[in-house]
C-alpha cells in the first residue's frame, strides 16, 4: 500500500474513533453513575436502619423515664396531700400570749430609745428607723392579739393564750 493510503486509512479510523468515542464515554459515565447511586442507596439504607434503631431505643428509654417521672409525681402528690392533712389537722396556734407580751415590751423599749435619741443632735436617721420599727412591731402585735382573741381556748392553752 501506498503511504497516502495508510494516511487515508488512519484518518478514517480516527474519524470512526471520534464518532464512537462519545457514545462509549456516555455509556461508561452512565454505568459509573448507576453504580455510585446504588452504593449511595445502600449507605443511605444502612444509615436509615441505624437511625430507626436509635429512635426505637430512645422511645423505650423515654417510656421508662416517663414511668419514673409519673411515679415521682405520684409520690410528691401523696406527700403534698399528707402535709396538707397535717396542716389542716393542726389546731394549735404558732404564737402564744408570751409572744404578744414580748412584742409589747420590745415596742416599749423602741419608744424609749426613740424618745432618748430625739433630743440628741445627728441621730435623726436612727430616730426615724426606730419609729418605723415601732410601727411594724405594733402592727404585728395587733395581728397576734387579734389571732389570740379569735382562737377558741382549749384546756391546755387556756392559761397561755388568755
Amino acid at each position: 500500500m501506498q503511504p497516502h493510503q495508510y494516511a487515508l486509512a488512519a484518518g478514517i479510523l480516527w474519524l470512526a474513533t471520534l464518532t464512537v468515542l462519545p457514545f462509549l464515554i456516555a455509556k461508561a459515565r452512565r454505568r459509573a453513575y448507576d453504580e455510585g447511586f446504588a452504593e449511595h442507596q445502600r449507605q443511605s439504607n444502612s444509615y436509615i436502619a441505624a437511625l430507626n434503631k436509635d429512635i426505637s431505643q430512645l422511645a423505650v428509654a423515654r417510656q421508662e423515664d416517663q414511668r419514673k417521672h409519673d411515679l415521682t409525681v405520684a409520690n410528691l402528690k401523696r406527700t403534698i396531700s399528707e402535709l396538707e392533712e397535717r396542716i389542716m389537722s393542726y389546731t394549735g396556734l404558732a404564737v402564744t400570749r408570751a409572744d404578744y407580751d414580748l412584742l409589747s415590751e420590745a415596742m416599749e423599749t423602741l419608744r424609749l430609745a426613740e424618745r432618748t435619741w430625739k433630743p440628741m443632735a445627728g441621730t435623726a436617721p436612727t430616730c426615724v428607723r426606730a419609729a418605723a420599727q415601732i410601727y411594724g412591731v405594733e402592727a404585728l402585735a395587733k395581728r397576734i392579739h387579734a389571732q389570740l382573741r379569735c382562737t377558741p381556748a382549749t384546756a391546755v392553752s387556756t392559761e397561755v393564750a388568755a
